[in-house]
């Protein structure tokens, strides 16, 4: 749980538009997990868990909540189709205990389903065979910067639709063409005929997967038919259950354009080379401590007053340095500058704050404050680790940091 903290403290803005001071109405939860999905996946999955965690207290809407997530974040066909949003919610369903037995075992199954091939994990290898060579071949043998891997059934209109417009792709065959990408579809079940009467593009490999390992051993969760899963070369996962082509063509897009422009220069070599930065290095107004002292240290109201003037005084190098080096690959310093004015343009001036606490959140230390403002309220949440350095900023509903 600790990823849902790495946000940076000032991307909040779509988060803001659904009035943090209050729950969306149920007939406004699909309005609010829309908005969520168009964040960074990290802001989003730290929203959704927390906005789970505030309707635990309503079992009713809670499971309203719940089956929208479902129905919305698990359908490859979705727009909004979001396998991380989606773990999310059954992790925490599975977790707590405000559904029966019956039901909390039913979305144990599923986040168990959810976290085969997770994005980002090394793809589960499998074995095929194709219409006229009886060798049994396996996904680690293909060699490509990218593998598309499209499940399907020859008996599914929307996978033969599917199979048209990857014919008519110009992105996909041209990497295909040149050896960048290789197309693999793969029949999952265990009608030989229908798999063998059916016709794919020449730019595919046709598999079968003859042994049923796929469906017997559960290898991959399919919840529907066509869905692409997006590979690099070590056969990471970069798309997974994915029904749209558009988003599959949009990330190739972006692998072809990043390797064919290279990283960005470091610092030192555009100096050497007598090239100016574009933007001059943020310096602090004046001296801060490298990392923000542990709370023991001072009283409350002293340690309040420090720590908010530390976020809202335009300090955006000093609190970029008291991060910890996971959160600083996440944020630039740069980012920080102007945070309260971001979110007073949501939620209106600024008027006060109440003292810092200690709480344990997801098992780890946190420093929290309830942010006044003139139309609601937001919780602040600073995570610590045992040298009081940073981990992680982020604003929550203020329901969150409400005790019963």
């Amino acid at each position: 749980m600790k990823k849902f903290f790495f946000a940076a403290f000032v991307t909040i803005a779509g988060w803001l538009n659904i009035q943090a001071q209050s729950m969306p109405a149920p007939e406004k939860y699909n309005d609010y997990i829309e908005q969520v999905a168009q964040m960074d996946t990290k802001k989003a999955e730290f929203l959704m868990a927390a906005t789970m965690e505030t309707l635990a207290k309503d079992p009713k809407a809670y499971r309203q909540m719940m089956e929208l997530a479902e129905r919305r974040f698990s359908d490859p066909a979705d727009p909004i189709h979001n396998e991380t949003l989606y773990m999310a919610v059954l992790k925490h369903a599975s977790e707590k205990f405000v559904l029966s037995a019956a039901e909390k075992e039913k979305q144990r199954l599923l986040y168990e389903g959810a976290k085969k091939n997770m994005i980002g994990s090394i793809a589960v290898d499998f074995d095929y065979v194709t219409p006229n060579d009886k060798t049994t071949h396996h996904l680690k043998d293909l060699k490509a910067d990218n593998i598309l891997v499209y499940f399907n059934n020859p008996d599914c209109e929307s996978c033969e639709k599917v199979k048209e417009r990857l014919t008519n792709s110009e992105l996909i065959n041209q990497l295909v063409n040149d050896k960048k990408l290789i197309v693999l579809g793969i029949y999952p079940y265990d009608d030989q005929k229908l798999w063998k009467k059916a016709a794919y593009p020449k730019m595919m490999i046709n598999g079968w997967n003859q042994s049923g390992s796929i469906e017997h051993n559960e290898l991959y969760d399919l919840p529907t038919l066509p869905c692409f899963y997006l590979l690099d070369k070590d056969f990471k996962v970069l798309i997974k259950n994915e029904g749209s082509l558009n988003k599959v063509e949009a990330m190739l897009k972006d692998l072809a354009t990043a390797k064919a422009t290279g990283p960005a220069p470091a610092p030192e070599a555009t100096a050497k080379h007598g090239l100016q930065p574009s933007r001059p290095a943020i310096q602090p107004e004046k001296p801060r401590p490298a990392s923000i002292p542990a709370p023991a240290d001072d009283p409350n109201t002293a340690r309040s007053e420090q720590l908010f003037d530390y976020l809202i005084s335009n300090q955006g190098q000093s609190l970029y340095d008291s991060l910890s080096d996971k959160v600083k690959e996440q944020v630039k310093p740069e980012m920080f500058d102007g945070a309260l004015t971001q979110i007073e343009g949501k939620m209106g001036k600024y008027q006060s704050h109440e003292a810092w606490e200690i709480q344990e959140i997801q098992g780890m230390k946190a420093y929290t404050s309830m942010m006044n403002f003139e139309k609601g309220q937001l919780g602040l949440v600073i995570i610590y680790d045992e040298d009081g350095k940073a981990m992680g900023i982020n604003l929550v509903p203020a329901q969150a940091l409400k005790k019963n």
